[in-house]
């Protein structure tokens, strides 16, 4: 088969031809598909309006890279990557880079979105290579020759080619350091240095990483407040917010959450959300979304006549804007969730309300970090954060008792850490627990003499060396799984310890002997009350996750396990978290945590030898934070027994029973390990 000189030559003109300098939003018009009812439909600019002004600008040879920050269902990545794409494959051609958070991500994308866009758009369907093996899921090849590349956070995705134009999606998701190289930011526009002013760098996503300083306050309305991730980028900018103008006093104003009016008192998602209206910060004006206005649903009718606006500018009631912008080569926008297209304020108010309510019974704030990140579009910070104090909560000792069970407490649960080096131990510490989770530390000792005596002094006993010796490990047995402690009602009626959860990770040989340990626990029966615990280290792991490891096919493990041990591998950052929330409870009721007037001062200092960093994990700020460590395994025991579901504490569990009910109550003259002193009560000055 021959060509036809006449289709070659338009083909070569096509080739040839200068790049298109029509806006990107116009070009869209004609060249994006989005997928809607399962039918493939064109883009509409008309739906959301916001999206105009931050693609043009990934046209302009004034910005060296666009910044946006924005909540879901805004079609910001529709808008601003797929959009960008289809130009740059049809019309304005060049060399382009997306990178996802992942490589199923990038495999996704390209078969899910943009397989399916090319096939809806004839334009960009010409302009692809006829070439069945130049159009494959992460490179695809345009009939000029242009190469289109779906890739994802690597060293090797960055490295070497130049990239005139990259895209980055939802950049808060991807790792801050890519292959200890720098941030996918800084990688990025390395990427496309060597074209100069053509070059173009995009980064969107809502926003991931929480506020490094919760008491900094912003010199702007404009700043955003200090961050890790796409905020940061977007303070580098000329930090644009979206405005809308009040149909009352034609005053500007910026559609945040706090904006939004609802019953604040009401506790239930459905009722709280049931009205909620904006209201202008001017005068007052109150709007529900689909009002009518000038004939056009409120919302719809804002966004539509809504201006971005740089830092330094103002606009008039004409719309007019007056001012100097920030001075710098990058683009930078913020939306808010009020304004998403394609989420109702109900929604957002729904959303935040049932976080909320999660957050005030459990005390995990992952659903309201999600919803203030990802709906509303704002940073967060954890709840109450700066109130963090040793002193504060020393200060809430109080006569408790000596190593005695009030009666109000239902559980005990006692927590284990193996401590290493010259101070090897294990470090327990004992909690009772009550309705609603409130808690008191019960206990708090030391195993660290062994049974082994001194051969230089016969009178002592060596140090516990639990990666040696299994009988170490046996004291657990004497000193912790079997131990119950003294009711403080008088009745001489012991509680036994329902729970121990212990550490299974430290200097070599601790997980084998830990092993080990289960296994002469399960010979004894007393295996079901007993679980080892080590952090999952899994981004996005469960609270807790019961596993049995084997290893057996690997060589490189110094510990070797057979699949035979059941092991609870914990979600170490959202346990404190909770942890964390327990401990900011000021008042008495559920979750809150009694000290005894016996701790010493070390036992608070340790409770804050832990900070969350920028991006949500906790880290060691002083070398000892056992109390802290082992009151997040006591979270763990409240997971394992999913005691955290108990919603109705006049009819619990057996095990979780007043005392007078409760089966595991044990009377004065049980067969059992009785360490606790008598209660004592202090004469209180008069």
């Amino acid at each position: 088969m021959y060509a036809k000189a006449s289709r070659v030559r338009r083909d070569v003109i096509e080739l040839v031809r200068a790049p298109s300098r029509t806006p990107l939003s116009e070009s869209a018009k004609e060249l994006l598909y989005v997928e809607q009812s399962g039918a493939m439909v064109p883009w509409d600019a008309a739906l959301t309006p916001y999206m105009i002004e931050p693609m043009d600008t990934l046209k302009s040879r004034r910005y060296d890279s666009v910044i946006f920050v924005g909540p879901a269902r805004t079609a910001k990545t529709v808008s601003l990557v797929d959009g960008w794409v289809m130009d740059t494959v049809a019309r304005d051609r060049a060399d382009m880079l997306i990178v996802q958070i992942s490589e199923d991500k990038a495999r996704e994308y390209s078969k899910k979105r943009l397989q399916r866009c090319f096939a809806a758009s004839p334009q960009v369907r010409a302009a692809l290579s006829p070439y069945g093996h130049d159009n494959n899921v992460h490179d695809i090849k345009t009939r000029a020759g242009n190469f289109l590349k779906v890739g994802w956070p690597s060293k090797t995705v960055f490295a070497s080619s130049d990239w005139r134009r990259v895209a980055l999606t939802d950049y808060d998701r991807m790792p801050p350091d890519i292959g200890g190289e720098g941030s996918g930011f800084i990688l990025a526009g390395k990427r496309t240095q060597t074209f100069m002013s053509s070059g173009m760098v995009l980064a969107e996503s809502s926003p991931g990483f929480e506020i490094t300083d919760p008491g900094y306050r912003p010199a702007t309305r404009h700043e955003a407040p200090p961050t890790l991730g796409i905020l940061s980028l977007y303070n580098l900018g000329d930090r644009r917010l979206f405005m809308w103008q009040c149909p009352d006093c034609r005053e500007w104003f910026e559609p945040g959450f706090e904006l939004l009016q609802y019953d604040k008192e009401e506790t239930d998602p459905a009722r709280a959300s049931k009205h909620v209206v904006i209201a202008c910060p001017h005068c007052g004006s109150v709007y529900e979304e689909g009002q009518r206005v000038n004939g056009k649903p409120f919302k719809l009718q804002a966004n539509a006549g809504g201006l971005w606006l740089p830092e330094g500018c103002t606009l008039d009631r004409a719309g007019r804007m007056h001012g100097e912008p920030r001075l710098t080569r990058t683009a930078s926008f913020w939306q808010k969730g009020p304004t998403a297209a394609f989420q109702t304020w109900n929604q957002l108010v729904y959303k935040y309300v049932a976080a909320l309510k999660v957050y005030d019974s459990t005390g995990d704030f992952k659903d309201l970090k999600a919803t203030i990140n990802v709906d509303q579009g704002n940073a967060f910070t954890p709840p109450r954060a700066t109130e963090r104090s040793a002193e504060g909560w020393a200060s809430r000792r109080a006569d408790l008792g000596v190593k005695v069970v009030p009666s109000w407490v239902r559980f005990l649960i006692a927590t284990i850490d193996v401590q290493a080096g010259k101070e090897r131990r294990f470090e327990v510490q004992v909690q009772g627990f009550g309705p609603g989770l409130e808690s008191v530390i019960i206990d708090r000792f030391k195993i660290e003499k062994s049974r082994r005596q001194d051969p230089e002094n016969p009178e002592k006993f060596v140090r516990v060396k639990p990666g040696v010796y299994d009988e170490d490990w046996d004291l657990i047995t004497e000193k912790v799984v079997k131990k119950a402690y003294q009711i403080d009602d008088g009745s001489g009626r012991l509680m036994p310890i329902l729970r121990t959860v212990c550490d299974s990770a430290g200097e070599d040989g601790v997980t084998d002997k830990a092993y080990a340990y289960f296994r002469r626990l399960k010979q004894e029966g007393l295996h079901r009350r007993f679980r080892l615990v080590k952090g999952s280290g899994r981004k996005g792991a469960p609270v807790i996750e019961e596993r049995f490891p084997d290893n057996t096919g690997r060589s490189d493990r110094k510990a070797k396990v057979w699949g035979d041990v059941p092991v609870m591998f914990l979600n170490s950052d959202r346990l404190k978290d909770i942890a964390s929330a327990s401990l900011l409870r000021d008042e008495p009721g559920p979750r809150y945590i009694h000290f005894p007037d016996w701790l010493p001062e070390r036992f608070f200092d340790e409770l804050n030898a832990e900070e969350r960093d920028a991006a949500g994990h906790w880290e060691k700020v002083a070398a000892r934070n056992e109390s802290f460590d082992l009151l997040h395994y006591a979270w763990s025991a409240i997971y394992w027994l999913k005691a955290d579901k108990i919603t109705d504490w006049d009819n619990p569990p057996l095990w979780a029973e007043a005392i007078d009910s409760n089966p595991e109550i044990l009377d004065g003259s049980a067969d059992c390990e009785v360490l606790a002193k008598p209660a004592r009560r202090r004469r209180r000055s008069s």
